[in-house]
């Protein structure tokens, strides 16, 4: 599949270990000396994932933002040009916290979890670049190249969503340890798997063994004789 391939290539990539690996001896330590900010972050008050939650912002902001300028473009409308760039500027907002919490939740990872998430975060941090350009452009009145910044701004957007997805279904980062440890659970249903129930044997109509000093073991049909 095209999906694990790219995975593939990025985690043989040992060169990112060599980027990477500073930035997480930094910040472990940072992190465990204050677990409550940790904690936070990672999103036990939330009892789900606070990276997964806060990424919503940003790339349904972009994605509004990416349609009314596509509206201004195709349609030749100037009406939504404040909501487009008050889109555009949410969803820069909201990634810097959506970073935050990524950062966290990536300082925990090893090998090819960790260098798919560096190159997840480093595509985030060229998005967040062409954005904030695009937001200058637009005030400097070069609506054009504003529209364009953005536009490859989304087009990376895509493709850094799908890491993040990969990251987290595929390589399981961000999931609490308990989905790995019920077992019982039936594959792909997430449904507990029923006991077989045992019937009595008097209820079978099979008598329990008997056994006596003078007869051999004989089993009867009727629980009665």
């Amino acid at each position: 599949m095209v999906g694990i391939d790219v995975d593939g290539a990025i985690a043989e990539q040992e060169w990112i270990d060599r980027a990477a690996d500073p930035i997480q001896r930094t910040l472990t330590p940072l992190l465990r000396s204050a677990p409550r900010v940790a904690a936070a972050l990672h999103g036990e008050w939330l009892g789900h994932p606070l990276h997964a939650a806060l990424t919503d912002v940003p790339v349904g902001a972009w994605v509004a933002g990416f349609v009314m300028d596509m509206a201004e473009v195709l349609g030749g409308t100037r009406k939504l040009r404040r909501g487009a760039d008050a889109a555009h500027a949410i969803g820069l907002a909201g990634a810097m916290g959506a970073a935050v919490a990524g950062i966290a939740d990536w300082s925990e990872t090893r090998e090819e979890a960790k260098r798919i998430g560096f190159v997840h975060g480093a595509t985030n941090v060229v998005i967040a670049g062409l954005y904030g350009a695009s937001l200058y452009a637009r005030r400097r009145r070069r609506r054009g190249l504003g529209i364009a910044l953005s536009s490859a701004g989304y087009g990376l957007l895509l493709f850094s969503s799908w890491l993040g997805g990969e990251l987290s279904y595929r390589l399981g980062v961000g999931v609490r340890d308990e989905a790995f440890e019920r077992k019982e659970l039936e594959r792909g249903r997430g449904v507990r798997q029923e006991e077989p129930e045992v019937e009595p044997l008097e209820q079978a109509g099979v008598a329990p063994v008997q056994a006596g000093p003078d007869a051999g073991l004989r089993v009867s049909a009727d629980p009665r004789r």
